[in-house]
C-alpha cells in the first residue's frame, strides 16, 4: 500500500471560489469531492492483501479511545470488539472450525 499522499495543495482552495452564487458553490464542492475520491482511490488501488499477525487487530478509531472498534484474530478465532470504559468488550466472535 502506498503512503497517503498529502491533500494540502491538491484540494481546491476557498480563494478559487468565483462567487457565492449557488451554482458556483456547488461546482466548488463538486471539485473537492472529485479530488478526495481521486486521492482515496489511489490510496487503496494497489492493495491486494492485508496481512494481520496472530493476535493482531485492525482498529477503527484510536485504539485508546472509548467508542472505537477493532477486528482481528484472537488465536484462531475472528473477533469484533468495541472499546467501552477504557476496556475492549467483545461484540462478536467467530470460532475457528
Amino acid at each position: 500500500m502506498r503512503a497517503k499522499p498529502s491533500l494540502l495543495g491538491t484540494l481546491p482552495q476557498a480563494r478559487e471560489l468565483q462567487s457565492t452564487k449557488l451554482k458556483d458553490v456547488q461546482d466548488f464542492f463538486d471539485r473537492i469531492i472529485r479530488a478526495l475520491n481521486s486521492q482515496y482511490q489511489l490510496l487503496w488501488q494497489d492493495v491486494s492483501t492485508i496481512q494481520v499477525d496472530a493476535d493482531g487487530f485492525i482498529y477503527f478509531g484510536n485504539k485508546d479511545t472509548n467508542g472505537s472498534w477493532r477486528i482481528g484474530r484472537d488465536g484462531d478465532d475472528w473477533v469484533l470488539d468495541h472499546r467501552e470504559s477504557d476496556a475492549w468488550v467483545n461484540a462478536s466472535t467467530q470460532e475457528a472450525t
